[in-house]
């Protein structure tokens, strides 16, 4: 919604306050998913309280918002924020089901991988539970949908000598 409500306004926001109002466009939609969160689903409002107030300061939020949202009519940016906000989910739960399986063996709670401690085979990677261990991942992903998808690899700015 927030690119929706962004290209609502876009011809009125002056260009030198444009990514505050963004910014609190964003926030302010955060904050009603986090009460929402609060009143019908407190015991995941409770396990996402720190990650949902990160997603204000989120970089792709806010450069999409900046990209296509500031240059096109309200309707095409819901979509196009739609479109974004379920790949970013995608991304995402890609992530933590990788982390989750591979660090703990487990998904949702449930023993997937039968842990060696336990008389099965696997010793779990406590090291993808770190946060850093995303940054990895997401290198490790970007790497291998650039190899699959050549056609898709920008060409370099520059070529060294």
């Amino acid at each position: 919604f927030s690119n929706l409500f962004i290209s609502m306004i876009r011809n009125q926001i002056p260009s030198s306050i444009r990514m505050i109002v963004q910014m609190v466009i964003i926030a302010s939609l955060v904050i009603v998913v986090d009460q929402i969160l609060k009143a019908y689903a407190y015991g995941l409002s409770k396990q996402l309280s720190v990650f949902v107030g990160l997603i204000i300061t989120n970089c792709i939020v806010m450069g999409r918002a900046e990209a296509f949202a500031m240059q096109n009519p309200p309707m095409l940016s819901f979509w196009d924020g739609i479109g974004n906000g379920l790949g970013y989910s995608v991304v995402l739960l890609t992530l933590g089901v990788i982390r989750e399986l591979f660090g703990a063996g487990k998904l949702f709670g449930i023993e997937i991988i039968s842990l060696a401690k336990d008389g099965g085979w696997y010793i779990p990677n406590g090291l993808l539970l770190l946060p850093p261990s995303a940054f990895f991942l997401i290198g490790l992903l970007i790497w291998a949908l650039r190899s699959w998808k050549r056609d898709q690899v920008e060409k370099p700015a520059f070529r060294m000598a």
